[in-house]
């Protein structure tokens, strides 16, 4: 198994990836945002093209899992598993506190990934999801990173106010 970063060179296969599993995604605009983080993963080093794919969208100190897909073929290998730790690995490297997901209320594999590796069920969306309409789950992991301290002159301005 081989997990990268997305190349320009994967952009196609990832596009007709996504689409087979239901994501309306741009992996080509995904690549010019400066927030947007892609990583693909192979069955074997030699495959030629990628079998799985995460898409997660950093903001501020947090991650939010914008699309994660596994080709049929490629399933129940580890590909997602894999993923989700190279991605939360990524998000210690940057200092991150916390990832964030909606996943269909229906889709328990998911769900129950998403929970092996930490995540916790948040509230009920209702309809949040098309064609289907179906309830989104949120999900969110809080990261065991260090504080961030404020800067001194931010810090006083708070300690200021609340007295």
């Amino acid at each position: 198994m081989r997990i990268s970063t997305l190349a320009v060179t994967e952009v196609d296969a990832i596009a007709k990836l996504a689409d087979e599993c239901g994501f309306q995604i741009d992996p080509t605009q995904e690549l010019q945002r400066g927030f947007a983080h892609l990583w693909v993963a192979r069955v074997t080093d030699d495959a030629s093209t990628p079998d799985a794919f995460l898409l997660a969208w950093r903001a501020a100190d947090e991650f939010d899992i914008i699309a994660l897909g596994t080709s049929a073929a490629a399933r129940r290998k580890g590909l997602a598993r894999s993923l989700i730790a190279e991605m939360l690995r990524s998000a210690h490297k940057l200092g991150l506190r916390r990832v964030l997901l909606e996943a269909r209320a229906s889709n328990w594999a998911a769900i129950n990934l998403y929970q092996m590796h930490g995540f916790v069920v948040g509230r009920t969306r209702e309809a949040y999801y098309s064609n289907p309409t179906e309830d989104g789950v949120e999900m969110s992991l809080e990261l065991d990173c260090p504080k961030l301290e404020a800067p001194a002159p931010l810090a006083a301005q708070c300690s200021e106010a609340c007295r």
